[in-house]
């Protein structure tokens, strides 16, 4: 599956479990965070972000734990966690598991909900860029 798609996927499972209905991602775009490959082939990822703000179809928990167990099942093996820090408290689904960063190859996915809210960060598997076409790696 394209590094991009990949993301897509987990990001349009996760929130429809949230809203049927979010605003147009906050960012959703080509980033050049994964430098270069050994052999000197740049690199980018593919990333989301999202927030939504209004009533949820379940509780926090609930959402939470269909999330987790749905990335559990794709591979991405996961569970709730709480942080009480941020604002509003959330539950949180995260791989690789919540505040230790990306895998190896760049990867990440992170989903958070609370009262009234929810967000979503997605970060692909890192993929050479195109010499042909700067703007899409060759995954695209």
């Amino acid at each position: 599956m394209a590094v991009e798609q990949e993301i897509r996927r987990l990001y349009d499972e996760a929130t429809a479990l949230v809203a049927d209905t979010w605003p147009s991602p906050d960012t959703m775009d080509w980033g050049t965070g994964c430098g270069d490959y050994a052999d000197g082939t740049p690199s980018e990822s593919w990333n989301i972000f999202n927030q939504y703000k209004g009533p949820t179809k379940s509780s926090p928990e609930e959402t939470a734990e269909r999330v987790a167990k749905m990335w559990t099942d794709y591979g991405f093996p996961t569970k709730v966690v709480e942080d009480n820090k941020i604002y509003p408290p959330r539950k949180v689904v995260s791989y690789p598991p919540y505040l230790t960063g990306v895998r190896e190859d760049g990867f990440a996915i992170v989903f958070t909900i609370g009262e009234n809210y929810a967000d979503f960060s997605g970060y692909s598997r890192c993929a050479p860029i195109d010499p042909d076409d700067p703007v899409l790696p060759k995954n695209w």
